[in-house]
């Protein structure tokens, strides 16, 4: 019965992302001022986590940059809606690529990349990332499995909903793939170790325990998800900071940047402090770009915990 229900909505979802993405965006206008005026969804929330971020920033500096956060959430929705009924050509002139190269090589040496990405840009559209069919070549990442490793929802709705978009966004990509649950990961990568592929993980979720790494991110003691560094160091797969910054309304763009190559001996946790690194410094570059909305702080750190 889930399934159909499912089926119904995801239909009804494509109905309505066959509207241009201007009337996306004038629905989306219309719903940041209910959220924020009305509704005030998660306004606590979303202002303490930008006056604990950014402690120097003055009252009305938050209360501009929480408005235009309103606007940034509801576009990623409506922005998301769109993408389901447009082509991948139509996606890619929306978010353009660059550094494709650090992907390609690490690809063709080791067989297996983790990309590693936080809650920026819209990442729900991450599939613009893979380049046209014609300008493919073997070697290309774009032309082996995609995994996208996710936390299932509580909901066995919203999973199967999930899923249906992101098994869509490969078939209109032409590109190999599915999506893999986080607790089952370890056993696909070593289920699938000779096989040439990438496996983007967001890594900046609350997490899910208390034994997880500490480090200082935006100014607070943070627990992060340990699963790229668990399967960078166990399985020895290089590790790519996935960027995605927003040029404007409606326009993304993706790079690369490498984190770490199994040869090079970083020390324990490296790539979760250099993840944090750089993923603090795109937040603080274009700090309307993240979501603010999200609990991310709302586990105390345990005493005794040592921060890396």
């Amino acid at each position: 019965m889930k399934n159909f229900f499912a089926g119904v909505v995801y239909s009804l979802l494509y109905l309505v992302s066959l509207l241009p993405l201007g009337v996306h965006y004038f629905f989306s206008d219309i719903l940041a001022f209910i959220l924020k005026k009305i509704v005030r969804y998660r306004y606590s929330v979303i202002t303490t986590n930008i006056a604990r971020s950014f402690p120097d920033m003055k009252y009305g500096e938050i209360k501009k940059l929480t408005s235009r956060y309103y606007s940034y959430m509801c576009d990623l929705l409506f922005e998301s809606i769109w993408d389901l009924a447009h082509s991948a050509d139509a996606v890619r002139k929306r978010v353009s690529v660059s550094d494709v190269e650090v992907v390609d090589e690490l690809q063709k040496k080791y067989g297996r990349v983790i990309l590693v990405m936080g809650h920026c840009g819209n990442w729900e559209m991450v599939s613009g990332m893979m380049i046209p069919d014609a300008e493919r070549t073997p070697d290309s990442y774009s032309s082996n499995p995609t995994y996208m490793v996710y936390k299932a929802a509580e909901s066995k709705f919203s999973d199967i909903i999930f899923k249906k978009l992101r098994m869509h966004e490969y078939k209109k990509f032409h590109t190999r793939g599915e999506v893999v649950e986080s607790k089952q990961v370890l056993r696909h990568a070593l289920k699938n170790k000779d096989e040439k592929c990438i496996y983007i993980m967001i890594a900046d979720q609350n997490p899910i325990g208390h034994h997880d790494p500490v480090v200082n991110f935006l100014n607070q003691k943070t627990y992060m998800l340990p699963g790229p560094d668990f399967l960078a160091s166990r399985l020895e797969i290089p590790a790519v900071y996935l960027r995605m910054d927003r040029l404007s309304r409606g326009r993304y763009h993706i790079g690369y940047q490498k984190i770490c190559e199994p040869s090079e001996n970083r020390g324990e946790h490296y790539v979760t402090k250099e993840f944090v690194r750089l993923l603090e410094e795109d937040i603080k570059r274009d700090n309307v770009n993240w979501l603010w909305s999200h609990k991310r702080w709302k586990r105390n750190i345990e005493p005794g915990s040592e921060q890396l």
